[in-house]
């Protein structure tokens, strides 16, 4: 039976030299479903990242949803194998094709599997302990993790809505805990109070005629910085989805 696929896959190579790219696109399909039955993933992702390379050659193709769909399937074929490096580019290659066939919404999907599955590779390379190697790879890891859980790298701007909401409320919990001058006087803020502010100081609509003192000017400070850069990304994100329709 691999010896039949491999021959399939073979034969698929020698029309695709001879630029028959459609039914080179056909045989390296039916290899990679020969590899699929056979749990053999990596020689099935790269049989169907052929096909769809082929079917993207084939003079005339007006559509790309099958290139797209085959690179797609590939991806997660190279997932299951534990090439996350090459399901990363392969997903990639779906997103553009999508992007071609004005498929917005299957082009977000596989932009955003194709940053996680980059993700995920940079993580598995640091577990493996080799820092010669690998150390380079921290800050990338930890700048993708925080781009995935505040905004899911763009694809998923309402992330930083709840974001925000979580942070303005933990905010509150802390101001309660410090003073505030108020008309020349020292106030504490109930939790309904401290949220207000919270939310005044998060998104810089200073409203609220009082100063916080001590701690709670640190606090503001530093919610009002994290503000700075997160109502943009929010605002980046729903244009780019926006703009794309």
């Amino acid at each position: 039976m691999s010896q039949e696929k491999k021959s399939t896959e073979q034969q698929a190579h020698e029309l695709l030299e001879q630029e028959n790219y459609q039914e080179a696109a056909e045989l390296y399909f039916q290899a990679a479903k020969g590899y699929q039955r056979q749990d053999k993933h990596d020689r099935a992702a790269i049989c169907l990242a052929a096909s769809a390379s082929s079917r993207a050659l084939i003079l005339g193709e007006k559509t790309f949803h099958r290139v797209a769909f085959l690179y797609e399937e590939a991806a997660q074929e190279a997932q299951t194998a534990g090439d996350l490096e090459y399901a990363s580019t392969l997903f990639k290659y779906a997103a553009i094709a999508y992007e071609r066939d004005n498929d917005n919404n299957s082009l977000s999907e596989c932009f955003f599997k194709s940053k996680e599955a980059h993700r995920r590779f940079l993580l598995q390379g640091l577990l493996h302990f080799n820092f010669k190697k690998t150390g380079g790879q921290f800050f990338p890891l930890i700048t993708a993790t925080i781009g995935c859980l505040l905004w899911g790298y763009g694809e998923r701007p309402h992330r930083i809505v709840l974001f925000s909401f979580v942070l303005i409320l933990i905010f509150a919990l802390f101001y309660t805990q410090g003073g505030f001058i108020k008309d020349n006087a020292a106030i504490k803020l109930g939790f309904l109070q401290a949220a207000y502010f919270s939310f005044t100081a998060y998104t810089k609509v200073w409203t609220i005629n009082m100063t916080p003192v001590g701690f709670n000017k640190v606090f503001a400070v530093i919610e009002a910085f994290i503000g700075i850069f997160t109502i943009p990304l929010y605002l980046t994100g729903l244009c780019r989805k926006y703009l794309r329709y």
